[in-house]
């Protein structure tokens, strides 16, 4: 009976937010710089080179303006959550008292600018500041040079080219795919955030890859399609600081994932036929794994993911998927599973709602079984205003550690929020 009650109020709260503002006048989200865990610099348009759309544009032959963009986010979360661990495998588990209403954040500020000189050559910088204090101050920064007709060049702290191009199912304004409940820990699994670079809670190729440094270009548009490929030296927690000369050691502060000489590959898909839109997208990520205390298996890193989606008239349903094998090993941060979603959205005037489902698992150990994540979430938006909007959700979800060391089983939840893009 509490458990109804609770999602009694949570869809309550989620209502008021959709319909609390509904006299203002509504107004469309205009393109914004930065996108939410993928810049927009590199969002898929039909026949064109990504673009990105700096606060400053400086005149041709002119320095560089740089200008303030980003996101911010507020959130009201409440779970009921059955949490339960263990001290070791086998031994009698013991429950966790939690928060029932917790309040919640994800923002960046990105200082963004760019200038075209009179060849026609784009050349800009985006640097991505953590608005609250986290390990990495700064995200991702990198610099970017581009034109119509020979592609974009990115470089520096980055997602990679599968990241960028992969298409998953639409979302009614609160994603599991880009990791809006894992990020914001709305619910408990011990692991924190770094769900987010297994299979467990994306099928995008992140897979510790977090920002890294690397090289990575992707070619215009032709005839819909879009290629993109990435290097990456060394794979790095945050990417916050230059890649250290030694593989594994002392030498690299502990930063290095035990992961280097990677290739991310990508090729994306997005067409319109009259009203009918398609998207499409395939992404491969391969990396050399070597021996140290970082990477204990010596295993080298497979990963592959695919996705569509499909609109019409305000109507639209999709999916992603992903697959990641690392072998065995004896490393307990390897990543060996497959992760898939599913969801579809209506979106009418300033409104729009969508349900969504995922599920993954990962193997990290030789033994032990599975962790395993099952999310699932109804959700609205209002968009009250240019880059402004109300979210609320009410979700669902399953939880279980490697040897049932965590549980959080059957728990439901409730959210409520304010997205703001400028």
């Amino acid at each position: 009976m509490r458990k109804i009650l609770y999602a009694t109020t949570a869809l309550t709260a989620a209502g008021l937010i959709a319909a609390g503002a509904g006299e203002a006048a509504a107004q469309t989200t205009p393109s914004s710089p930065y996108r939410e865990q993928a810049p927009a610099i590199v969002t898929p348009t039909p026949a064109t080179t990504p673009q990105p759309v700096p606060p400053v544009q400086s005149k041709a032959a002119e320095k560089i303006k740089l200008g303030l963009s980003g996101y911010y986010q507020q959130w009201a979360v409440m779970t009921d959550q059955p949490y339960k661990t263990r001290v070791a495998p086998g031994a009698p588990g013991r429950y966790n008292s939690t928060r029932f209403v917790d309040n919640k954040h994800n923002s960046e500020i990105c200082v963004i600018g760019q200038t075209t000189l009179d060849s026609g050559l784009t050349v800009g910088v985006n640097v991505q500041l953590e608005a609250f204090n986290e390990a990495d101050e700064v995200d991702e920064s990198f610099l970017f040079l581009q034109s119509p007709t020979y592609g974009q060049l990115i470089i520096g702290d980055e997602n990679n080219a599968g990241y960028l191009l992969h298409v998953t199912a639409p979302d009614g304004g609160v994603s599991l795919d880009s990791g809006d409940l894992c990020n914001i820990t709305a619910f408990e699994t011990g692991g924190g955030s770094s769900l987010f670079d297994s299979p467990l809670c994306t099928t995008n190729l992140r897979l510790r890859d977090n920002d890294s440094g690397k090289f990575t270009y992707i070619t215009p548009r032709f005839a819909g399609f879009q290629a993109g490929v990435s290097y990456i030296p060394n794979f790095e927690a945050g990417g916050d600081n230059n890649s250290a000369l030694t593989d594994v050691g002392t030498g690299d502060g502990g930063r290095n994932a035990g992961l280097g000489d990677g290739v991310a590959g990508g090729l994306n898909y997005t067409e319109k036929f009259g009203d009918f839109g398609v998207q499409g997208s395939l992404g491969v990520l391969w990396a050399d794994a070597f021996s140290g205390a970082a990477n204990l298996s010596n295993s080298n890193l497979w990963a592959y993911n695919a996705g569509a989606q499909f609109s019409f008239a305000g109507f639209s349903f999709g999916g992603g998927w992903m697959w990641a094998q690392q072998g065995q090993g004896t490393a307990t941060t390897r990543v060996n599973g497959t992760s898939w979603t599913a969801g579809a959205a209506y979106e009418f005037g300033p409104y729009k709602v969508g349900l969504d489902y995922m599920s993954g698992d990962n193997n990290r150990t030789t033994g032990g079984g599975k962790d395993r994540l099952e999310q699932a979430i109804i959700s609205g938006t209002y968009t009250f205003g240019p880059g402004l909007r109300l979210v609320g959700g009410v979700f669902g979800y399953n939880f279980e550690a490697e040897n049932k060391l965590a549980e959080n089983k059957n728990g439901i939840g409730g959210l409520t929020g304010i997205k703001i893009g400028f």
